[in-house]
């Protein structure tokens, strides 16, 4: 509402609920006086959150005050917040939960004092017995043997050593991973139209409870045709049938008759690119590795996958040149001796993913940090690689103490650097030797 617009009651309403969902009020009221003029003039009259000043626990037995307060976030001191206070109760509850009582209930009941403007909070919790999970179904499942979809679960049956395992216990994360686990374990099983229509908590008595899954199978698919398009270098048996890299085989797995699997897919869509990564086929401009699109046409009559790569092979590059970048003390030298890849040669992306597994295995540099990168050139053929690291601690300290029958009492204290340079003072780090001193 501003000056001068008409009033309309509506209008204050939207108000109203704007200034309450800030969090900032826990009372707003409107009223208004007739002006001089005949005009309106509206009067907000809002009440601040009233600050906290006191939170109690009461029905807690299995756990002590001083525990469950850990779950709280909210401050006394703090305004009321209503979210806060929701979260806090949640939290509380999934402490229950976590140890097997599934039934307790925790509830945030306020007491306002308007006057004085403090309130006090008290959690309400009902205890309930602890329930122990007796069995765990799939109703529907005939392709697998109970017993071995019970194994694809964290969710377990309590048995005789469950206070050492843990299991026994219906944990809220723990299941809500356990339907992802159970789709994705016969997904990879061929049977790609399975789902999990229900899943039912059955208690048997206040403690006992069986967890029912409702599963449809669907049919288990297998891969009908295998299809090459955009594929000019190299025919489809070439492709087919593969190569050796690095003494590694590179062959797809998706062949006619074979079982349909997601993860079989992308295997294969990582083979093909290896395929020809190894041949200097890495993409257009900077990338790395060709694009390469599965299309997937399921015939459900015949219970197969049709499969058609679409490939968009590029130009076969070469390396330019090699920048190495990010290494403060480590000499070019050292990392260079350590790359499967020369400039002049084919881009093999293989064999460079081979020598960002050897800089990483030198342990100089931060894990996850050694990079590579493709950067184009004038040249449309000839591509530089560009390394990147982050330096890591490459040395360390040890010391102790130990006990002889002829010296009694004695102690030792060592240091070893993976990345010593004996001509490199005052740090000495950076060329790659070892050293090793012990006293």
């Amino acid at each position: 509402v501003k000056v001068g617009d008409p009033y309309n009651p509506n209008a204050t309403t939207d108000d109203i609920r704007t200034l309450k969902a800030t969090g900032y009020f826990y009372d707003i009221r409107v009223a208004f006086d007739r002006t001089e003029n005949g005009g309106i003039k509206l009067i907000y009259v809002v009440q601040g959150q009233p600050v906290l000043s006191d939170i109690r626990l009461e029905g807690n037995r299995k756990y002590g005050n001083a525990k469950l307060l850990k779950k709280v976030k909210s401050k006394i001191g703090e305004p009321l917040d209503d979210y806060k206070l929701f979260s806090d109760a949640q939290e509380i509850k999934k402490l229950y939960e976590k140890a097997g009582y599934q039934q307790t209930t925790v509830e945030a009941k306020q007491s306002i004092n308007e006057q004085l403007g403090r309130a006090t909070v008290t959690f309400e919790i009902k205890e309930a017995p602890k329930v122990r999970i007796v069995d765990v179904q799939f109703v529907g499942a005939q392709a697998f043997s109970q017993r071995k979809l019970r194994k694809q679960l964290k969710t377990r049956r309590h048995w005789m050593f469950s206070w050492l395992t843990g299991s026994g216990k219906l944990k809220e994360d723990q299941f809500q991973e356990d339907k992802e686990k159970l789709k994705d374990f016969y997904w990879n099983e061929g049977y790609i139209d399975f789902e999990i229509k229900e899943v039912k908590l059955d208690h048997l008595s206040p403690t006992r409870l069986v967890v029912r899954f409702i599963v449809y199978e669907g049919r288990r698919y297998k891969v009908g045709s295998v299809e090459f398009k955009g594929n000019v270098k190299f025919t489809a048996e070439q492709i087919r049938q593969g190569t050796v890299v690095l003494g590694r085989a590179v062959r797809p797995r998706m062949l006619e008759g074979q079982t349909f699997t997601p993860n079989g897919l992308e295997k294969d869509i990582d083979a093909i690119r290896d395929f020809y990564g190894a041949n200097g086929y890495i993409g257009k401009g900077d990338l790395d590795r060709i694009p390469i699109a599965a299309v997937k046409n399921a015939n459900t009559e015949r219970g197969t996958i049709d499969l058609v790569y679409q490939i968009d092979e590029g130009e076969k590059s070469y390396i330019e040149k090699i920048e190495i970048r990010g290494n403060t003390k480590t000499k070019d030298k050292v990392i260079r001796r350590e790359l499967a890849v020369s400039p002049g040669e084919v881009f093999d992306m293989v064999r460079v993913r081979l020598s960002r597994e050897r800089l990483e295995g030198l342990r100089y540099f931060t894990q996850g940090k050694v990079q590579t990168e493709v950067e184009s050139t004038e040249v449309p053929n000839r591509k530089n690689l560009i390394v990147s690291v982050e330096e890591g601690p490459s040395g360390n300290f040890y010391f102790g103490a130990g006990f002889s029958s002829i010296d009694q009492l004695f102690g030792y204290v060592g240091m070893t650097q993976g990345n010593f340079d004996l001509f490199n003072p005052p740090y000495f780090t950076g060329g790659g030797q070892k050293l090793r001193l012990q006293a």
